[in-house]
């Protein structure tokens, strides 16, 4: 049965993947230890900076005495990040599963920068739009702050 987070973790942009982005996914136990030998790879349908959605063969299920670990290359930057499933569904012959990120503000700053490179490979005429934007959004922290 899938199970949907709360609409929090819906309030962040979801950068979606339609190329095949693929990652490495190992089960770690809640002190940090292997639970399985095995690693298996998975394929990202989209990133966010608080979780992430992926496709596998294996349903998952939601608990809390486990994490899941990803290992991932985006825009040439490879990403180590834990979290919790949240919610699965059945998609054709294949599980969807709904991750909630468990990390520091550093790499939450990463992920975002991350996604905000790709987003730049993906769409180069919006470079400049990104620019003016972060140009006026840094004008405003200015005079709020003094």
């Amino acid at each position: 049965m899938a199970t949907k987070s709360n609409d929090a973790s819906r309030a962040h942009f979801r950068l979606r993947f339609t190329e095949g982005v693929k990652a490495e996914l190992r089960l770690i136990s809640n002190d940090g230890q292997l639970l399985t030998p095995s690693t298996t790879t998975v394929l990202l349908l989209n990133l966010s900076q608080n979780g992430l959605c992926f496709l596998s063969g294996l349903k998952l299920p939601i608990q809390q005495n486990y994490s899941v670990e990803f290992r991932m290359t985006i825009s040439n930057v490879q990403i180590i990040v834990r979290g919790r499933i949240v919610w699965n569904a059945k998609k054709d012959n294949q599980y969807a599963h709904g991750v909630l990120f468990e990390c520091s503000n550093t790499l939450r700053s990463l992920i975002i920068g991350v996604m905000n490179q790709e987003i730049l490979e993906r769409q180069p005429q919006q470079r400049k739009i990104h620019y003016l934007y972060s140009r006026l959004l840094n004008k405003k922290r200015m005079h709020y702050s003094g």
